[in-house]
């Protein structure tokens, strides 16, 4: 895009970046798999016991392992531009690799939709991916603090991953997902914030870094499309072990600039594309925190 000089009245040398979301703050803490297809199959086994055999010369009794399947859909990801020339003609200047980046910082915030979406959404099982099994079928437990997010909250989560036996024996990396609003109120929290009740620091910069041991994943509740879900003034967040979410991946975004686009007088199609999906692996390291949205 050339710059005319002489329509320029007043310019800056650096173009001004709306506040928002720039970069993925769920998919890069999960697993992330290469797929080829169009669908991808996540297979795991169940859980395997022991039995005791005190008797002489004991019969055989094997059993049949549970094998599980579950299904993981990609999504094609697109944002497209098409800029008139004739609007940046005045700027100083070239505000097109500016506008790719800005594509970029949307599709990292729609990486982070898919995963919270498939976090709590219903998952394909079976051979043939046949039977839905919703969130609370599949083990997902649902932690109502609407009435306040109080410390007995957070210990109720606490507390359903640990009687799951998530992250007792092999450590994991457990995050929970709340907005500005959540994280006031566990500022608010003495238990959280004074050295009577813990050593660890906690509040960083004004900041909730960790709570009961779970990293903070903080989204803003103010923006045009929030992260986090609002229904009926209850807001959906969520707790989750990086094992309890499987992102997919079968195409690397890609990046196009075409000037003088055909089709178009004077201007320039600039396009991001990728393909991305995301499944629960299962409901146990997956948790549901409704609060209160004002």
């Amino acid at each position: 895009m050339a710059v005319d000089t002489a329509l320029i009245t007043q310019f800056s040398n650096l173009l001004h970046t709306t506040a928002q979301q720039m970069k993925t703050r769920l998919m890069g803490k999960c697993q992330i798999m290469p797929i080829t297809g169009d669908s991808f199959a996540y297979d795991g086994t169940g859980i395997v016991e022991a039995r005791t055999v005190n008797e002489r010369n004991p019969l055989i009794d094997p059993v049949n392992p549970d094998f599980t399947r579950r299904k993981l859909t990609r999504d094609r990801i697109v944002v497209e531009l098409i800029v008139d020339n004739r609007d940046v003609r005045g700027m100083f200047d070239d505000p097109s690799s500016k506008l790719v980046q800005d594509c970029m910082f949307a599709i990292m915030r729609k990486a982070d939709k898919v995963g919270i979406t498939a976090a709590h959404a219903a998952v394909l099982t079976g051979k043939d991916f046949g039977t839905s099994v919703s969130f609370a079928t599949d083990g997902g437990q649902t932690v109502d603090a609407t009435a306040g997010l109080t410390f007995a909250k957070l210990l109720e989560l606490k507390d359903n991953f640990k009687k799951n036996e998530v992250g007792l024996d092999m450590p994991e990396d457990m995050f929970i997902g709340i907005t500005e609003q959540e994280e006031t109120s566990m500022l608010n929290l003495t238990q959280l914030t004074s050295r009577d009740f813990t050593r660890d620091y906690t509040v960083d910069n004004g900041k909730i870094s960790r709570v009961m041991d779970m990293g903070v994943i903080l989204f803003g509740s103010g923006v045009d499309y929030p992260q986090l879900s609002v229904a009926a003034d209850v807001r959906d967040c969520f707790a989750l072990s990086t094992k309890g979410l499987l992102y997919g991946m079968s195409k690397q975004f890609s990046v196009q600039v075409i000037p003088d686009y055909p089709g178009y007088i004077e201007s320039t199609y600039i396009r991001v594309l990728g393909e991305i999906g995301a499944v629960r692996t299962d409901g146990q390291r997956v948790q549901k925190l409704q609060t209160t949205a004002t």
